[in-house]
């Protein structure tokens, strides 16, 4: 049996054959889905997972696993627009899972139905060729070719070194399993595009992997019986990426104050953070905002410096904070801070929440505490209507209406497994929606305050739907270094598969986050780590976990200069950076894109990650490796003409040029429309 779709219409042929049935494309030659006797395409089972975690970073097993193939289609009814089938293990028995077949905004939904009892394993396959290549899984930070690997899909700290093979990672690894590997991820999203323009999306909450290890086919599964498995088809990767729009949700285009400028990102105490943005100002700095972390207060663990986790203004540390953040907006800076959706133990929002019932609590009832390192927290329960309702009012309160224009909402990954939920949610499927969940309260917060669209909270975990609440990313906690897995190059990795699934801004911390086991970053570092963040829709510094002992740009003059340069030209970039949102919002389309998207036809780009258009008319190279002053660029089919120099070279060829401090590798399409813009850097 056939299985035909052809736009919205779907056509069967051979309906009497039951045990070899295909699912594929009027336009494509090759089924996308082949089931037979020996090969099922579709199975159930049960099994047992057993789940630890630790500071976010989990062990998850599985045992006693039951896999069971459903080869025979028992019964089969369809129409013009829709197919249903009921599964069954042989042509006698009883059918165990239900399929409807039928068309969704611009995809074909395959919706399951468990017929069985005790079915909490799922399995499909869909067909595969040895050349394929597969992009996206959410925010992916070591490949964006994902062919020869599985990806399990589960919201996580990412680790610390990301690559088992490492010093670093191996001794995060002995401290506290926290090492991470080359899947770990704060936002991994069952969802990825095909070389062959196959676009594919599991949609389940649960547990889930995506198996790219063999050749004649991809195998998806999940600790349950999903909702569905969504498949589309388009001429190009590009119109797949459009369709994410409908799928997902998109971004609104960042207000006008987001790329006026650097946002700083500084702590101390209000005389510190007052002359740095003096000092900034007079070194011609072009200061767009001052991200404040520490606004609630500073806390001080052997991981460095953390934050009080108590959500109000500490009028100690920070005295006459109101009149500064009054004082910067007068001079256009505006003010941004940091939440997430924990409340620690020692502080009074606690014992409020505690009193209320607004907390996660252990099987006993008592309030189940998570171990962030050396501090406890309260989990805020976002499945409670009333929990959910009282934090979006915390947010109202005491971040909006403290004039800040956007901050970091951090975390969401951490929900353990052993939780006790509102309604009795099993947190197994709660955990890889509560980084939705909490985008989606910010959201709520800022359109119940009249905001959405001047206030900015940027997020680093998230999931399927986070797109459509979220309105900017940023990359995460990378080590202060240049390895691949969890350094500076790691962080473009990152944005650009992310920006595949439907997330089109996102932005890094310049300078990276993570300093420990001697690890500490250089001058050179951060301001390479400048360069790339100056060409990303969002310009953002960061101090570290470990101030103290890390390279910042306030330490000489003249990196001081250098971001005075940098900052100059995010700025100017506005108008283009402006019209790429517009097109994120409209299309979907992201503004970092990999070259794979500029030339698909053009092999030289499938795999490539170290370089990135941003939309359609500027590519950029950045330097990603210590002690390069000048980059070998593959630059895809068309003309381009070197930003700094105004030097013409013809694509579809690999050019090499210098890449002197502060000049990073960029080139500007000769026939693109803001080829004046462009050729007022030189």
């Amino acid at each position: 049996m056939q299985i035909c779709l052809d736009g919205e219409q779907l056509t069967v042929r051979d309906e009497a054959v039951a045990d070899d049935w295909q699912l594929r494309w009027a336009h494509q030659p090759e089924a996308s889905l082949h089931s037979t006797v020996a090969h099922p395409a579709i199975a159930v089972g049960d099994g047992d997972s057993q789940v630890k975690m630790n500071q976010g970073n989990f062990q998850l097993h599985d045992t006693n696993v039951e896999r069971i193939g459903l080869p025979v289609v028992q019964t089969f009814t369809s129409s013009a627009t829709s197919a249903t089938l009921e599964l069954a293990p042989a042509p006698d028995s009883p059918s165990y899972l239900r399929v409807l077949i039928h068309y969704v905004n611009g995809g074909w939904h395959l919706d399951f139905k468990a017929l069985a009892a005790k079915l909490n394993r799922f399995w499909l396959r869909l067909t595969a060729q040895p050349s394929d290549r597969f992009y996206g899984g959410g925010e992916q930070m070591s490949y964006l070719n994902l062919a020869g690997r599985t990806f399990p899909i589960w919201t996580s700290e990412p680790g610390v070194g990301r690559n088992k093979q490492t010093a670093i990672t191996q001794a995060a690894d002995r401290n506290n399993g926290g090492g991470g590997d080359y899947y770990t991820s704060n936002y991994p999203q069952a969802t990825y595009l095909t070389s062959r323009h196959q676009m594919v999306h599991l949609a389940t909450t649960a547990y889930a992997e995506l198996d790219f290890t063999d050749h004649r086919y991809t195998e998806l599964s999940a600790w349950a019986v999903p909702d569905s498995v969504w498949l589309a088809s388009a001429p190009t990767l590009a119109g797949l990426v459009r369709l994410t729009k409908d799928w997902f949700g998109t971004q609104p285009v960042l207000p006008d104050w987001a790329n006026q400028g650097v946002v700083l990102g500084l702590q101390g105490g209000t005389q510190v953070v007052g002359d740095r943005v003096v000092a900034a100002q007079r070194a011609g700095i072009k200061v767009a905002g001052v991200w404040l972390q520490d606004w609630e207060g500073p806390l001080f663990t052997s991981f460095g410096k953390r934050l009080h986790w108590d959500w109000h203004w500490d009028q100690d540390f920070y005295p006459g904070l109101d009149e500064q953040i009054a004082k910067w907006r007068q001079q256009g800076i505006r003010f941004l801070g940091y939440i997430n959706p924990y409340v620690v133990d020692d502080g009074p929002l606690f014992a409020t929440a505690k009193d209320a019932g607004y907390l996660a609590t252990q099987a006993d009832g008592d309030v189940y505490l998570v171990d962030f390192g050396e501090f406890n927290c309260g989990v805020v329960d976002l499945l409670n209507p009333a929990a959910y309702q009282w934090y979006q009012g915390i947010i109202e309160q005491r971040l909006i209406d403290f004039d800040m224009s956007g901050w970091m909402a951090d975390f969401g990954e951490y929900l353990p497994t052993d939780v006790q939920l509102a309604g009795k949610a099993d947190p197994m499927l709660a955990h890889n929606q509560w980084p939705v969940l909490w985008a989606k309260l910010n959201r709520d917060a800022l359109e119940h305050a009249g905001k959405l669209g001047e206030v900015v909270p940027f997020f680093r975990a998230g999931g399927a739907g986070t797109q459509g609440y979220a309105p900017l990313l940023w990359a995460g906690d990378q080590s202060v270094d240049w390895t691949p897995d969890d350094g500076l190059p790691s962080a473009l990795t990152g944005m650009l598969t992310v920006g595949l699934t439907g997330n089109g801004l996102t932005h890094p911390d310049i300078g990276g986050y993570t300093s420990l086991f001697g690890n500490v970053r250089t001058k050179e570092l951060w301001l390479r780590w400048l360069e790339l963040g100056a060409f990303t829709p969002f310009m953002r510094t960061h101090e570290g976990n470990r101030p103290s002992e890390n390279f910042q740009y306030y330490d000489d003059y003249a990196t001081m200069r250098q971001v005075a340069r940098l900052t100059r030209v995010h700025q100017q970039l506005a108008p283009y950076l402006r019209a790429v949102m517009q097109e994120n919002t409209a299309t979907g389309m992201p503004v970092m894109r990999p070259l794979v998207l500029a030339d698909e036809e053009d092999e030289q780009t499938w795999d490539e990650h170290t370089s990135y258009t941003l939309g359609s008319d500027l590519l950029v190279a950045p330097v990603l490796k210590p002690g390069e002053t000048q980059r070998s660029v593959y630059l895809p089919g068309g003309e381009w003409c070197h930003l700094w120099s105004g030097e013409l070279f013809r694509g579809q060829d690999r050019v090499t040029v210098a890449a002197p401090m502060g000049m990073p590798p960029v080139f500007y399409r000769a026939s693109s429309s803001f080829a004046n813009l462009f050729s007022t850097f030189r």
